[in-house]
């Protein structure tokens, strides 16, 4: 349940913020929407990001169309475990476009620790939820 009326989890000012910073350049902006509030399928829009991997209970793999100095990607991936449960991992790649890129990157470094953490804390609130 990422992204459209749902959200992140988490540290909605920042997502909400970088948005605006995106709209600002000509970008996308925060789009809040999906096609199915419950199921994503390749090629679905997800606010700024599309959907360019799914495997329905293992894996989703999110490409950002915000304009950037690079490629970013986000990535999902959920494993059962042998006594019961899951472990989720969460994977943020950026393949930077030339020194501005890496100079961006390293910029957004501190706040994607704040939101990526928060975002993890904040599914993990939800799955153990009754």
């Amino acid at each position: 349940r990422v992204g459209g009326a749902h959200g992140y989890w988490g540290a909605g000012w920042l997502w909400s913020l970088r948005g605006m910073m995106d709209r600002a350049v000509g970008g996308p902006g925060l789009r809040r929407g999906r096609r199915d509030p419950a199921r994503l399928a390749y090629g679905d829009a997800v606010d700024f990001w599309r959907v360019t991997g799914v495997e329905h209970g293992a894996r989703l793999e999110l490409r950002a169309e915000m304009r950037l100095p690079g490629v970013a990607v986000l990535e999902f991936q959920i494993r059962g475990r042998a006594e019961g449960g899951s472990d989720l991992r969460m994977i943020a790649r950026f393949r930077p476009r030339g020194l501005w890129g890496i100079a961006y990157w390293y910029s957004v470094l501190p706040a994607h620790g704040i939101v990526f953490r928060g975002m993890l804390l904040g599914i993990k609130r939800a799955c153990e939820a009754p």
